[in-house]
Protein backbone atom coordinates (compact mmCIF):
# COMPACT_ATOMS: atom_id res chain seq x y z
CA UNK A 1 0.00 0.00 0.00
CA UNK A 2 1.32 3.45 -0.87
CA UNK A 3 1.83 5.66 2.15
CA UNK A 4 1.11 9.38 2.41
CA UNK A 5 2.31 11.73 5.12
CA UNK A 6 -0.22 14.22 6.44
CA UNK A 7 0.12 17.23 8.72
CA UNK A 8 -2.69 18.26 11.03
CA UNK A 9 -2.91 21.48 13.02
CA UNK A 10 -4.64 21.03 16.37
CA UNK A 11 -4.35 22.68 19.75
CA UNK A 12 -1.55 21.63 22.08
CA UNK A 13 -4.14 20.59 24.66
CA UNK A 14 -5.80 18.29 22.14
CA UNK A 15 -2.46 16.69 21.29
CA UNK A 16 -1.60 16.16 24.95
CA UNK A 17 -4.95 14.48 25.61
CA UNK A 18 -4.61 12.31 22.51
CA UNK A 19 -1.11 11.27 23.60
CA UNK A 20 -2.44 10.23 27.02
CA UNK A 21 -4.82 7.81 25.31
CA UNK A 22 -2.26 6.50 22.81
CA UNK A 23 -4.08 8.01 19.86
CA UNK A 24 -1.08 9.56 18.09
CA UNK A 25 0.54 6.32 17.05
CA UNK A 26 0.33 5.97 13.24
CA UNK A 27 -1.52 2.66 13.55
CA UNK A 28 -4.01 4.16 16.01
CA UNK A 29 -4.65 7.14 13.74
CA UNK A 30 -5.12 4.83 10.76
CA UNK A 31 -7.60 2.72 12.76
CA UNK A 32 -9.57 5.80 13.85
CA UNK A 33 -9.73 7.06 10.26
CA UNK A 34 -10.77 3.61 8.99
CA UNK A 35 -13.56 3.31 11.56
CA UNK A 36 -14.90 6.78 10.76
CA UNK A 37 -14.64 6.16 7.02
CA UNK A 38 -16.51 2.85 7.36
CA UNK A 39 -19.22 4.60 9.40
CA UNK A 40 -19.65 7.37 6.83
CA UNK A 41 -19.74 4.90 3.94
CA UNK A 42 -22.47 2.91 5.69
CA UNK A 43 -24.46 6.12 6.36
CA UNK A 44 -24.15 7.04 2.68
CA UNK A 45 -25.25 3.58 1.52
CA UNK A 46 -28.14 3.58 3.98
CA UNK A 47 -29.31 6.99 2.73
CA UNK A 48 -29.09 5.80 -0.89
CA UNK A 49 -31.11 2.66 -0.12
CA UNK A 50 -33.76 4.68 1.71
CA UNK A 51 -33.97 7.16 -1.17
CA UNK A 52 -34.30 4.32 -3.66
CA UNK A 53 -37.05 2.67 -1.62
CA UNK A 54 -38.90 5.98 -1.34
CA UNK A 55 -39.03 6.41 -5.12
CA UNK A 56 -42.26 5.18 -6.65
CA UNK A 57 -41.56 2.17 -8.81
CA UNK A 58 -42.89 1.72 -12.34
CA UNK A 59 -45.20 -1.03 -11.01
CA UNK A 60 -46.81 1.34 -8.51
CA UNK A 61 -47.84 3.85 -11.19
CA UNK A 62 -49.55 1.44 -13.59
Amino acid sequence: MDMVEITVRVSKEYVEEAEEFGMLDPDAIAQILREELDKRIMQFVDAEVKAHRAEPSAKDTT
